[in-house]
């Protein structure tokens, strides 16, 4: 009779022992799985974002070659018009010089093209002859102005505005990859705690994962998104 009594104090403990152990390893797969489908998600989202960075990487740094091209292309014409208006403009002082009032006539009527006739109107109003203050010839004088070398410095400066776009997009698409793989070591983290048999390392396990997952999530939260 002793011998029982003393043996049903002993399995009581036992009972609750096994039970709570029982209770608590139940908690700590509930919250291995929740953080298992928590990571997964940001997981997910981190390599979606990733994607969607080098996606608008490619397409600005497609965008910054068209601009430089065209800017090449304006900039080809600006220096064919500048021929001509200095072939132009050498031609009528030839005419001056041997005295062919026609000639002059017919520049200063509408030979020069308009960018051209602007300045050397200002040019001629600025008396260069008589003044030694005058610039020495019309494209020295801030009228002459060439609409295609002015469209060729702001494309260029289009393109390089979207080559700085492009390598931001990269930084981002870099550091949401960083932050994938973050989130798929907590993956490993809620994974592997389970495995293990001593309480307290399969909680030290998760609460790492957890910690991680807190501490990765915060800094996702900052980032651009697209």
């Amino acid at each position: 009779m002793i011998e029982n009594g003393e043996r049903g104090d002993e399995t009581a403990p036992s009972l609750r022992t096994r039970f709570f152990e029982r209770l608590h390893g139940e908690w700590l797969e509930i919250l291995s799985a929740i953080l298992l489908a928590l990571a997964t998600v940001a997981s997910a989202w981190g390599a979606y974002q990733a994607a969607r960075w080098s996606s608008e990487e490619a397409l600005r740094f497609n965008e910054a070659t068209a601009s430089r091209v065209h800017a090449a292309e304006a900039d080809d014409l600006a220096d064919a018009e500048l021929d001509i208006d200095v072939e132009m403009f050498l031609d009528y002082l030839d005419a001056q010089r041997a005295g062919d009032d026609a000639a002059v006539q017919d520049y200063e009527a509408g030979l020069f093209r308009d960018e051209m006739r602007v300045a050397m109107e200002a040019w001629t109003a600025a008396n260069p002859t008589d003044n030694p203050e005058a610039p020495g010839t019309p494209f020295e004088m801030p009228e002459y102005v060439n609409a295609n070398r002015e469209e060729g410095r702001r494309l260029e400066q289009e393109a390089q505005a979207k080559l700085n776009t492009a390598k931001e997009a990269i930084h981002n698409s870099d550091f949401y990859v960083m932050l994938t793989v973050l989130f798929a070591s907590v993956l490993f983290f809620a994974g592997i705690c389970t495995k293990f048999k001593t309480p307290w390392i399969r909680v030290a396990v998760l609460s790492t994962g957890a910690v991680l997952f807190v501490a990765t999530l915060i800094i996702t939260a900052l980032q651009p998104v697209m």
